[in-house]
């Protein structure tokens, strides 16, 4: 059947989802620990493509869950089968949004240490800066320049351009990050949404049933009145017609005593 075989395809993607969660993580503080420029740029390449694979396996399974949704208002099945696939693509939506929070906050950690690394760098440059500048100097690619700056009024020319290129491949990545956590946030929100929509399609379906019942337990109960009815009627009958035999039978006998015998 079309709605298991989607099911289970997109169970089998979310458990290489989650695998594969697990292993940026570990590329995300490889990338925080790296020494050597060339070590760092060989962990943010093979990071990124498997986030660029996660991210299509997110897709598929998103596409699947609302596929297995519109399959639910297939009218060749009943509505209990209408019911129970209902709630196992709702049941699957759930534990994919929670995938997507765990993606979501591994990120924002992620992000967040990043931030902090280039904050720190930016007040060994710049002391009297608030948090504001620092923030700020981050976020408009400022801090590169503050930090070679800095070095090069020390004549360490060498370490300047390490430096700039250092902040800049790091602010670059904070970009990148801080753009698949605006993904993700907006695609948990649609599967909300999608788990919402399911809990009113399973409310509307099982309201339905109720009603069914409902009148069948009616009509059933209207059957029996009915055919206790009848019984009634038919005795009602039969004790007309006995009496009318017993008149009959008197007015014969009448007849036959006061005309007949005489």
């Amino acid at each position: 059947m079309e709605f298991f075989k989607l099911l289970d395809s997109a169970k089998a993607q979310m458990e290489v989802i989650e695998e594969s969660i697990k292993q940026i993580a570990y590329w995300h503080e490889q990338a925080l620990e790296a020494t050597s420029e060339h070590k760092y740029h060989q962990i943010i390449f093979d990071r990124d493509n498997l986030v660029s694979e996660t991210n299509a396996h997110i897709s598929e399974v998103k596409q699947n869950l609302e596929n297995l949704a519109q399959s639910v208002d297939d009218p060749a099945i009943s509505k209990s089968q209408r019911i129970a696939q209902a709630t196992r693509q709702q049941s699957l939506a759930k534990k994919f949004s929670e995938l997507l929070q765990r993606y979501h906050q591994m990120e924002y950690q992620y992000s967040k240490r990043n931030r902090d690394r280039l904050a720190r760098q930016y007040r060994i440059a710049r002391p009297d800066a608030t948090d504001d500048e620092v923030a700020a100097a981050i976020d408009n690619d400022q801090a590169g320049q503050v930090f070679a700056q800095s070095v090069m009024s020390s004549s360490r020319q060498n370490d300047a351009r390490r430096v700039l290129r250092d902040v800049e491949e790091r602010q670059a990545d904070i970009k990148k990050i801080d753009q698949t956590i605006s993904q993700l946030a907006e695609m948990f929100v649609e599967i909300s949404d999608m788990v919402n929509r399911q809990q009113e399609t399973i409310d509307s379906i099982e309201s339905a049933v109720e009603d069914t019942h409902g009148n069948v337990e009616s009509a059933h109960k209207e059957v029996k009145q009915a055919i206790v009815y009848r019984i009634k009627a038919r005795k009602k009958i039969w004790i007309a017609l006995l009496l009318l035999i017993i008149i009959i039978i008197i007015i014969v006998v009448i007849i036959y005593f006061t005309v007949i015998k005489k």
